[in-house]
């Protein structure tokens, strides 16, 4: 059977789906550490970049249906904490309120990492796409790392566009 490329997209949805309707609280609420940025607009996630969330903790409301999401933004070599309640859609799809409107979803079963996805609609108006990886541990598999840049470009974002921001991260634990 020979599948045409909206059959895939339509798998590709339904796979992504599946992977964010059942999040287990125990694997998502709990410390966390960005290891990885990328967006298709690179000045928002480079040094001093809006996007460039630093996260530290992240905590399970309601059956994971809410989301408080702890993390910094490192400006002029300043540290500002930010705290973020993020409301899941029927969709499986996260909504918050950060730097405009952004609209995220949670990828992957590996309770050491997780992808994030999301969509940002600025106050002014612009439009970027950016994807995370986060980790439990400093240390991040090639595997692992491999399937994020995967995903990145999967979702409109260039490879070349991936920053690793683990080892530079200095904002407070």
């Amino acid at each position: 059977m020979k599948m045409t490329t909206v059959t895939k997209a339509l798998l590709l949805i339904l796979a992504v789906g599946v992977a964010c309707a059942d999040v287990d609280p125990a694997q998502i609420s709990g410390p966390w550490r960005t290891f990885a940025v990328a967006a298709d607009n690179l000045d928002q996630v480079q040094e001093g970049g809006p996007h460039r969330m630093l996260l530290r903790h992240v905590e399970c409301q309601e059956g994971c249906n809410a989301l408080n999401v702890f993390f910094y933004v490192r400006k002029n070599k300043v540290c500002t904490p930010h705290t973020v309640e993020a409301r899941k859609d029927a969709d499986g799809v996260y909504t918050a309120e950060f730097e405009g409107q952004n609209y995220f979803q949670l990828l992957g079963e590996d309770p050491d990492s997780l992808v994030v996805i999301n969509r940002n609609r600025g106050p002014n108006g612009t439009a970027t796409r950016t994807s995370f990886l986060f980790v439990r541990l400093k240390v991040m598999h090639e595997e692992r790392m491999a399937e994020f840049a995967r995903l990145t470009e999967q979702h409109g974002i260039p490879r070349e566009n991936i920053l690793r921001v683990g080892d530079t991260d200095t904002c407070p634990p």
